[in-house]
């Protein structure tokens, strides 16, 4: 297993890649023994993975396009909220954060890409302020990375360009501009990622 990818993300991704059977099982012992590690740090990811909505009861969980919706339904409300608190709380530091990571998505392989993408969303949430909301957030995180991934694997037209014009909303000031923008965005990344499923 490569250094620079978590055990938590190499379980993550095996699943997303359906690398185990639908029906299967998912425990302790058998992922301890295909991962080469003891069951600990193996309990401390299923923890994760049911958190995030990925298992359920010891089985990959098979949300439907409905469920994706609904999910997606709370995303959408948690970044444009946080838009509107960015509008008014994020200074020249953030702002210049958000242009990094539109940058580097811009020049990046496909993994930088991916990186950068998760980074622009997750500082856009950090304007919310509000432990129980980013929590609520954090528990999307496999749901976000399998859309993610999709969106840039199948690069998605227009991606890094609405990333900009969600920027230029908040630097503008206009509140109501940078929500309407990011729910099409969300919107989008939602309809393209569903197409491909």
């Amino acid at each position: 297993m490569s250094r620079n990818i978590s055990l938590y993300e190499k379980i993550r991704e095996d699943i997303l890649n359906r690398r185990f059977d639908e029906e299967e099982k998912l425990t302790e012992v058998k992922l301890a023994k295909l991962y080469g590690v003891s069951r600990t740090p193996i309990r401390e990811v299923l923890k994760q993975l049911e958190f995030e909505y990925l298992i359920k009861n010891g089985h990959i969980y098979k949300p439907s396009p409905e469920d994706y919706r609904n999910l997606f339904e709370m995303r959408i409300l948690i970044e444009t909220h946080a838009v509107e608190k960015a509008v008014l709380l994020y200074g020249k530091e953030d702002m210049n954060a958000l242009k990094q990571s539109i940058e580097r998505a811009k020049e990046g392989p496909e993994e930088e890409t991916l990186s950068a993408n998760k980074f622009f969303h997750e500082k856009l949430v950090e304007a919310i302020r509000n432990p129980f909301l980013s929590e609520t957030y954090e528990r999307l995180n496999s749901v976000i990375y399998f859309f993610s991934r999709t969106v840039v694997e199948k690069q998605r037209p227009n991606l890094i360009e609405e990333h900009e014009e969600v920027v230029e909303a908040i630097e503008e000031r206009n509140g109501e501009k940078a929500k309407r923008l990011i729910r099409l965005h969300l919107e989008k990344d939602l309809e393209f990622t569903l197409y491909y499923m």
